[in-house]
């Protein structure tokens, strides 16, 4: 069917139509990814001690989530989802998996289908639902994502009420997101959603901490606003002024509890490149006012504006992104703790198992990230791990890297097995024989962090080898395993649903003995819960 789909395009004559015969292929290839996915965890079960390890912390499921991110280059979170789908279509929804791999309808809306139909625990009537959806998901084009959960939902209502996932208490959706930059400009954008008591606490709070300056401070309302809020991160109630009063009361420097790890050339804490980052834009004494201007300098492109290069290399905030050298100079580096990077040459290894703090500061700098392929999880937070396990291999930078928690287990445990060169590279080896490559985070920005430091000398050391038994008991182990967490959840939520039901049939009742029942009431009352809203056919035209 595959091959098919591929010569199909092939032979597609460009435009529009070999732009949807090479979708029906992306489409196609992307179930076989998944399916892919879902053997290896198969192949993992059907291994010895499967049982033993679903107690485990790092479980079958995290080891292939773990093997599948390296393969594919993502994070683990990303490969676990990924996993999650791939087993709802081979247990759950093989007949969506079969229109999955023809190609006809895409990841996005497999992905819907898999978490719109999760709560339902029947297997004959999982598999009705799953065959009406597969009859009908063909011819239903392309919808919003509301009209796609609509459409769902009403299959799943239709066997199983308290199966629907039910999304009308908002609350449910709170979040606060913080996104990382991506433009090199040191600020990040916040998003999020709370409830309006908590939101109307904060508004209040933002602007009592704005208003504890004084007059003479050189921010707007809206920027103390923003540094209020970081204020806040560092648990602190106040901000400091900014007017260069040596008198003011709040132009005191208050300590922070909070740690933000910063790495930056020497250079760049002193960057004198002029920047102004308070107060009012500046006002261009030479631009002509709007209000006397004609239609064709309104229309006219606007003028490059005088583009101000630092004269040193930007910082880099674990975890974030980069931080303009200005920026740093002027915002952090009069308050923050310097602490110096020191590479350590060829300097010999350390006659312990823990590194010294010199030692640990340069291989998180070094490294920035865990180095297991595809994780981003900022150093700070990592273990420190000899690549050549302690006594065998020495306490030494060229035998040091930092791993993540999981992928520490997984190393330890899972039979991956790392080699580490003396600039830092580190080559795994997967358990099926795959090689994977990844350098340090700190070769593009602080590349003289990455000069080769000593060769690794393995130790002499006895020839006992560790007892396996010993090593799977000293894995970390879970209360429960990660399918009762899952039936635990479903159960939870269906109870949920089912109380709402009845809660909602015994108020559809009351109304319906009510005369004085309004026919908005009535409509409400009619189509929920008793089945979801219909998609309305009569949207208003897109101009």
């Amino acid at each position: 069917m595959f091959d098919g789909l591929v010569e199909a395009a092939t032979r597609s004559r460009g435009g529009a139509a070999a732009v949807g015969a090479w979708a029906r292929v992306e489409n196609a290839a992307c179930a076989r990814r998944l399916f892919a996915t879902a053997e290896e965890l198969e192949r993992m079960w059907a291994a010895d001690g499967s049982d033993e390890r679903e107690q485990w912390c790092l479980d079958n499921w995290g080891a292939v989530a773990a093997s599948v991110a390296a393969a594919q280059n993502v994070s683990l979170g990303v490969a676990s989802h990924q996993l999650l789908i791939a087993i709802g279509l081979r247990e759950r929804l093989p007949r969506v998996g079969e229109v999955f791999a023809a190609g006809a309808i895409t990841y996005r809306l497999v992905s819907a289908i898999v978490a719109r139909t999760r709560l339902i625990s029947d297997p004959d009537t999982m598999a009705k639902v799953d065959t009406e959806i597969a009859a009908q998901v063909e011819g239903w084009g392309s919808l919003s994502a509301h009209k796609t959960e609509t459409q769902i939902d009403y299959w799943v209502h239709r066997y199983d009420p308290a199966a629907v996932r039910r999304t009308e208490s908002c609350a449910r959706n709170c979040h606060v997101d913080i996104h990382d930059p991506d433009d090199g400009s040191g600020v990040v954008f916040i998003e999020g959603r709370l409830i309006i008591t908590d939101a109307e606490a904060l508004d209040q709070r933002l602007d009592a901490i704005a208003r504890t300056v004084c007059d003479a401070d050189p921010r707007t309302l809206d920027q103390r606003r923003a540094a209020a809020l970081g204020a806040l991160g560092h648990h602190q109630d106040r901000l400091v002024c900014e007017c260069e009063d040596p008198d003011c009361d709040a132009a005191a420097v208050t300590s922070s509890a909070v740690v933000v790890h910063v790495i930056a050339h020497e250079e760049s804490l002193t960057d004198d490149t002029p920047a102004q980052l308070d107060g009012q834009a500046p006002v261009d004494p030479d631009r002509t006012p709007l209000s006397e201007m004609t239609w064709r300098e309104l229309l006219a492109p606007a003028p490059p504006e005088p583009e101000v290069i630092a004269a040193t290399p930007p910082a880099l905030v674990l975890g974030r992104g980069m931080l303009p050298a200005p920026l740093l100079a002027a915002k952090i580096a009069g308050s923050a703790k310097l602490v110096p990077v020191v590479h350590p040459g060829n300097t010999p290894p350390e006659p312990r198992y823990i590194p010294s703090a010199v030692l640990a500061t340069f291989v998180r700098c070094r490294d920035m990230t865990c180095r297991f392929p595809g994780c981003d999880e900022p150093a700070y937070g990592c273990d420190i791990d000899h690549t050549i396990a302690y006594p065998h291999g020495p306490t030494q930078a060229s035998n040091l890297k930092v791993l993540c928690r999981k992928h520490h287990l997984l190393k330890t445990f899972w039979g991956w097995a790392d080699e580490q060169h003396p600039d830092g590279t580190v080559i795994w080896t997967c358990p099926q024989g795959q090689t994977y490559t990844t350098y340090p985070g700190s070769r593009l920005l602080f590349p003289t962090l990455c000069r080769p430091t000593a060769p690794t000398v393995i130790r002499k050391t006895p020839t006992t080898a560790t007892d396996p038994a010993a090593r799977g008991l000293a894995m970390p182990r879970r209360t429960q395993t990660r399918a009762q967490n899952r039936t635990q959840a479903i159960n939870d939520e269906r109870r949920h649903n089912q109380t709402l039901i009845h809660t909602e049939a015994e108020e559809h009742a009351r109304n319906q003995d009510n005369p004085n029942a309004s026919p908005e009431n009535e409509y409400d009352n009619t189509y929920f819960p008793t089945r979801p809203r219909p998609p309305s056919d009569h949207d208003p035209a897109p101009f």
